[in-house]
């Protein structure tokens, strides 16, 4: 259907001012055949590519935010059930002297280090795909700003603590009979 036709023509100018008269032109030396142009800078044209597939923010912030709110469930769960697996222990750790806010403090820190270590690896991952840019030249929106990379921090972070936060004060308010009890 498309045979020995042309989708696009990319033309490069000398200097970026230039490109709108460029494209004028280009236009004007078309106009009224059989082969009419509409000629675009290339930002005006990924614009008009991304307002083609929709709100395209609006979906990735609901894609991360279900992506973020499944991440919480099942670090907190994982926590429930390693405090739930180690209740002797903790038992044990009170009997010897360890107090209430120790106990809160290990179960909180595994938990830190289970979101460090898996967002940890996610954020090297974006960042190591995207280091080169897009080497087409064609999306040149896809990068990973170092801006990002400190939200990400922030995120992991706020999820081993918020995860760590029912079974941390579980943990904390075990008392060491009933904690031996379960063995």
């Amino acid at each position: 259907y498309m045979k020995g036709l042309i989708g696009w023509y990319v033309v490069r100018v000398g200097h970026p001012d230039q490109a709108v008269d460029v494209a004028k032109a280009i236009d004007a030396r078309f106009a009224n055949s059989s082969w009419e142009t509409r000629t675009f800078t290339e930002s005006a044209f990924a614009a008009n590519f991304a307002k083609q597939m929709g709100n395209i923010k609006f979906l990735l912030i609901l894609i991360g935010s279900v992506v973020f709110a499944t991440l919480l469930l099942v670090t907190g769960s994982t926590m429930a059930i390693a405090v739930r697996e180690r209740t002797a222990e903790l038992g044990i750790l009170k009997a010897i002297g360890y107090s209430d806010r120790s106990v809160l403090t290990l179960v909180i820190a595994e938990s830190l280090i289970y979101a460090v270590v898996g967002g940890g690896f996610g954020l090297l991952a974006a960042k190591v795909i995207t280091l080169g840019g897009d080497p087409t030249g064609f999306l040149g929106i896809v990068y990973f700003p170092q801006e990002n990379m400190i939200w990400g921090v922030v995120l992991l972070l706020s999820v081993g603590i918020v995860a760590a936060a029912i079974p941390a004060w579980g943990a904390m308010r075990l008392r060491v009979v009933d904690a031996l009890r379960r063995v």
